[in-house]
């Protein structure tokens, strides 16, 4: 096994972040920067993890990105907070290409519809996506709803099949199927969670995607520092969170 290749040097000018840096066993050195993301040097290599950029060597949710391209990129953007819980809802769906019709996203935050256009066209929507902020007071969380329709001849379980596919196997993003859905499901939480409710139909089918997560969880410093993690190489759980999961 290869030897752990240290952060020399990190720095971020989100004192969220640099918290996270300094609690985090392979970062040597932390400081303040201009960066609302994480600038870092592991020799001379110099690297940056920037929000919302899709013009970056790499965008997108780690669930959704292969691994090996996050390893090697230079620079690399999570997405923002609110298209963050967007690409949560709806990635799966569009990467079956089982789509028929642009789909809605509403949440409390605003949204940044070019971003959020970019990066759905990334996925394989180029469409659109009718947007909206809503403002609901929900403390630190972000709390939105996706409603799409799809193929109307892809049966139910299968669609929630796709969503298993994606997200089951990781820590970050969760399927809640049951809870009363309030937002101290994530409050104060590195994960989102999400549930599929589907309204059949033999010509398209309704599915609605209600999402949410912590502003400095899945939706902020969380994300940011899980992927740090996968660029590094390094467990993807290390300083993620605030001593909670």
């Amino acid at each position: 096994m290869s030897e752990t290749k240290r952060i020399d040097k990190a720095s971020s000018s989100d004192p969220f972040l640099r918290e996270l840096l300094l609690s985090h066993p392979h970062v040597d050195e932390v400081c303040i920067g201009t960066s609302t993301g994480i600038e870092f040097s592991q020799g001379t290599w110099h690297r940056e993890l920037s929000i919302g950029d899709v013009t970056a060597d790499l965008y997108g949710l780690n669930e959704i990105v292969d691994n090996n391209p996050i390893v090697c990129a230079d620079r690399v953007s999570v997405p923002s907070p609110a298209v963050t819980l967007a690409l949560i809802a709806l990635a799966p769906l569009v990467q079956a290409g089982i789509m028929v019709d642009s789909p809605v996203f509403i949440c409390n935050e605003p949204i940044d519809e070019d971003e959020l256009h970019a990066g759905l066209s990334m996925l394989g929507w180029t469409e659109g996506c009718a947007s909206s902020h809503v403002p609901l007071d929900a403390g630190d969380v972000l709390v939105a709803t996706a409603m799409v329709a799809v193929i109307g001849t892809v049966e139910p379980d299968e669609i929630l099949a796709l969503f298993a596919e994606r997200y089951d196997r990781t820590f970050f993003v969760r399927n809640d199927r049951s809870s009363e859905w309030r937002s101290e499901l994530v409050s104060g939480q590195s994960h989102a969670v999400y549930r599929v409710g589907i309204s059949p139909d033999s010509e398209s089918s309704m599915v609605t995607i209600r999402v949410m997560g912590d502003r400095v969880g899945k939706c902020g410093a969380g994300q940011i520092m899980h992927t740090l993690n996968v660029m590094c190489g390094y467990e993807e759980s290390l300083a993620v969170s605030f001593g909670v999961s």
